[in-house]
């Protein structure tokens, strides 16, 4: 009988190195002893912890950056809204939060050039709105008012001319080119050049069609001699009504145009309403009548 087989020997499994460290570092079970059953994961622990700080971190400032640019824009709310309500003080005061803010934002200067009862202030505000946004007409044509009311017309001027003309090159309104006009008019006649004063503040009658305008064509017209120009445009300033002072001017225009009987009517009525107009208009009727070597029309001193 032959002897049994013997059976063949299992290979003796080689014994794996350990790692120095407990843990294998990617947080891996092998399967062969990297980490042991139900350990932690360290590395991926704090990692997780770490990101989480990092959204935690980035959520925070969003939204704090969020609530402040949110304040930013109440304020400038607040300031424009006092603004439309003659509240100055309030205006500048909200502004002065916005610009403290965000410094580079151009409109927040023109604003608060607004509420500048201080012409030099006012322009030093839309001066700063133009340099940070060279295309903004409304600052130009805001500071040519500041500049007129500061009595250097010809800057005011230079201003309106070139609010005009990024107005036409970017679309403005019809009517807000009409009051830019008006307002250059002024400041033409102020500077003298009334010729073209004439031609703004003509338009501006045309176009809008108010006592104001019609008033301001009839000064300028009488500032050229043109009389009869005038007196028509003073009989469209007054024909809704009849503010004193406004009659007082058209009698002097009357008494130039020969029409002393209609001077006096106007400088009676101009009195009755207004006793400061009679020592004005009274004294300049008394004056020019004595230069033209005319007896003085009623109302005259």
């Amino acid at each position: 009988m032959s002897p049994a087989p013997t059976p063949p020997k299992k290979p003796t499994p080689v014994p794996r190195a350990k790692s120095s460290s407990r843990y294998d570092p990617t947080g891996i079970d092998d399967g062969e002893g990297g980490i042991p059953i139900d350990a932690g994961r360290p590395v991926l622990r704090w990692t997780a912890l770490v990101v989480l700080a990092i959204v935690i971190v980035g959520i925070v400032a969003l939204a704090w950056r969020q609530l402040e640019r949110n304040a930013i824009d109440q304020a400038y709310g607040d300031g424009v809204q006092a603004l439309s309500t003659g509240r100055m003080d309030d205006a500048r005061m909200n502004f002065d939060k916005v610009i403290a803010k965000r410094p580079e934002w151009a409109a927040a200067y023109r604003q608060r050039g607004y509420s500048a009862s201080d012409p030099t202030l006012a322009i030093a505000d839309f001066t700063r709105a133009i340099d940070l946004d060279a295309n903004d007409a409304d600052a130009y044509a805001a500071r040519g008012r500041a500049w007129v009311k500061a009595r250097q017309p010809a800057k005011g001027i230079a201003d309106f001319d070139r609010a005009l003309d990024l107005g036409a090159r970017t679309g403005v309104a019809a009517a807000t080119i009409t009051a830019w006009r008006a307002d250059r008019g002024i400041a033409r006649l102020d500077a003298g050049d009334t010729a073209r004063a004439i031609d703004d503040l003509r338009h501006a009658a045309e176009s809008r069609d108010t006592p104001d305008d019609h008033r301001r064509l009839a000064i300028a017209l009488a500032s050229s001699g043109d009389w009869a120009g005038a007196r028509a445009a003073y009989d469209k300033a007054l024909a809704a009504s009849a503010p004193p002072l406004w009659l007082g001017e058209r009698a002097i225009v009357l008494m130039q145009l020969g029409d002393d009987t209609a001077a006096g009517v106007d400088l009676v009525r101009c009195a009755q309403q207004d006793p400061t107009c009679a020592d004005l208009h009274g004294a300049r009727a008394g004056a020019l009548a004595r230069d033209l070597g005319r007896p003085p029309p009623a109302g005259a001193r």
